[in-house]
């Protein structure tokens, strides 16, 4: 049986990686430390395990051990070291409060890995609860300073949310669209609408200055423009890496508005 190491080794969906690195560059633009890069190394250390733990699972259910699973086991193990290691950093570097939304996050990983267990992993609900894990290190990296930044850590995360959410059901409506498959423009704009009316919020309770506003504004617009017919097709991986662009423009934005 012939084993690419690739497909063992990195996460078989790309896109996940906007949502991975989208709350740690906003945690740490909004609070550097080297607390914050230990969490960084753990982030990328849990992300890069899920593939091949996903697939050392499988074979284990069925009872049967191939030679991708022997590489998958040294890849979760590796993969395991870079995360306690990561994590081991940030303890030893930071204020021990930064766990305190890794903690909270626990039942959103919990509700994606339960999906992965029934192979319904791309609905809806496992993408957004496992883009709102990730999003909790948003976070985690300025608690590393302390408990007392516990209501302008949490804002963070929500401002993380205010993306993820909105853009999970741009990009799968977006998709369909792009199929000729019927959709309905309707949850993603109301999700939009929804972020935007978030972000004024934290503005308005002084958690982010009005900076944070130029990003909910763009990816409104994008979703508008998005879903218009008639359009010029797009390829899929074209829409990944605009979604890249602007998950990263926002991450910025975000990061610099904190007060």
């Amino acid at each position: 049986m012939s084993v690419s190491i690739k497909s063992v080794a990195m996460p078989a969906q790309h896109g996940g990686w906007g949502f991975l690195i989208e709350p740690l560059l906003i945690g740490l633009i909004a609070a550097p430390s080297w607390g914050g890069v230990g969490l960084v190394i753990a982030a990328f250390g849990v992300f890069l395990m899920h593939q091949p733990l996903k697939i050392t699972f499988k074979d284990w259910r069925k009872r049967r051990r191939y030679a991708r699973t022997r590489l998958a086991e040294r890849f979760v193990m590796l993969y395991g070291v870079m995360a306690l290691g990561g994590f081991v950093i940030a303890l030893a570097a930071a204020d021990s409060a930064f766990v305190i939304p890794l903690v909270l996050a626990v039942p959103f990983a919990l509700v994606q890995l339960a999906y992965e267990g029934r192979n319904e992993a791309r609905e809806s609900l496992p993408e957004i609860s496992g883009a709102l894990a990730f999003a909790s290190t948003a976070a985690a990296i300025p608690l590393m300073s302390g408990a007392q930044l516990l209501i302008p850590a949490f804002a963070l995360w929500i401002a993380a949310a205010a993306r993820v959410i909105p853009s999970i059901l741009y990009v799968r409506t977006r998709l369909r669209l792009e199929a000729d498959r019927p959709f309905d423009p309707a949850p993603p704009l109301i999700a939009h609408a929804a972020a935007l009316i978030l972000v004024l919020m934290l503005i308005a309770a002084q958690l982010l200055t009005p900076l944070a506003l130029i990003g909910s504004l763009v990816l409104l617009i994008r979703a508008a423009f998005g879903m218009l017919r008639p359009r010029r097709p797009t390829p899929a991986k074209v829409i990944g890496f605009r979604e890249i662009a602007y998950g990263l423009l926002y991450a910025v934005l975000t990061g610099l508005s904190t007060v």
